[in-house]
Order: C-alpha cells, then structure tokens, then sequence
C-alpha cells in the first residue's frame, strides 16, 4: 500500500537550520509564516477562530530511517525505539505541531511554535480543540529531564505560557 500527499501550502519564513542567523532561538520566539496555496485557501474559513492549530508538514529534508535513536544524543538517555520520540529519521518523515495562531491573513497563516524550516511542504492544518487536551500525560523520566532543562533555559513560562502538562483545575 501506498500514499500520496499533495502540499496544501509551504512554510515560507520557519524555524532556523543549525549555522543560520537566529539557529539558537527557540521555535517559540520565532514567527513563522506559512503560504496556504490559492487553490486551498477557502478552506482557512473560520481557522482564526481558535487561538492554537495542528499543522501537518512533510520534513522533505529527511534522508535517512533509523528505528532506534539516542533521544537529543544525550549519552545518559536510554536508546529507544523512533516512534517513542518526534525525531525526524521516521520511515515516514511526517511531523506534526501544536502551534499559537497569531493572526490569518489569507493566504497567509502566522504562527509561533513550529519546528519546520523555510521551504517544508504543508499537508494540513487543523484547530487544536478539546479533542487533543490531555490534561496529565504520561512521558518517559528521559522527557522529563529534557523537558525541565529547557523549561527553565528557554523560558518557556515566558514565550509559551501555554506550554507543559496541566492538571485538573491547574
């Protein structure tokens, strides 16, 4: 069986390659523009209705498959399995993001948060709803680690607030 995709759009201004001017920002100080295609752009009705969407991109870039990864090469993180990580080496290099709708300007749409680069074709665009809420998700200890280290180096609390594991009533 086979699939075939065909690009809704392209990320026009996106995330910086390691080596470029602004590459150690974080994705979520950085405002990026993706190009929604004329013949698509019907479909942005109502999309600037929700404050965050779900963007589908095909990380074009990828060459190489690997199944079992070394999370961020941290030497203490255990090797784990590709689909237990958002690492790109996948048999089928598609990524998906949560990202802060910023404004929609057709064909435009401004987001912060995407971890695509300049020149990456978009497959879809979805609100993100009270569907895709987990309110206390489980991840690995390894996660955990990563996640608090650039929590605290990024300043997460300040450029997504809206970013971490929530609880009930938190």
């Amino acid at each position: 069986m086979h699939a075939c995709f065909k690009p809704i759009g392209v990320v026009e201004e996106g995330l910086y390659r390691p080596g470029e001017r602004g590459a150690a920002k974080s994705r979520y100080e950085i405002v990026s523009v993706i190009r929604v295609f004329d013949e698509f752009v019907e479909g942005l009705d109502g999309l600037d209705e929700y404050s965050h969407i779900i963007v589908v991109y095909w990380m074009h870039e990828e060459r190489e498959v690997k199944l079992r990864v070394k999370p961020w090469s941290v030497e203490r993180y255990p090797e784990v399995g590709i689909f237990a990580t958002r690492f790109p080496p996948r048999p089928n290099p598609i990524g998906i993001t949560v990202v802060e709708l910023l404004s929609l300007e057709k064909p435009k749409v401004k987001v912060k948060g995407l971890d695509a680069w300049s020149g990456t074709p978009v497959l879809d665009l979805k609100p993100y709803d009270y569907y895709d809420v987990v309110k206390n998700p489980r991840v690995p200890w390894w996660f955990k680690d990563r996640w608090e280290e650039l929590r605290l180096k990024r300043d997460y609390r300040r450029v997504a607030p809206w970013l971490g594991p929530c609880v009930e009533g938190g």
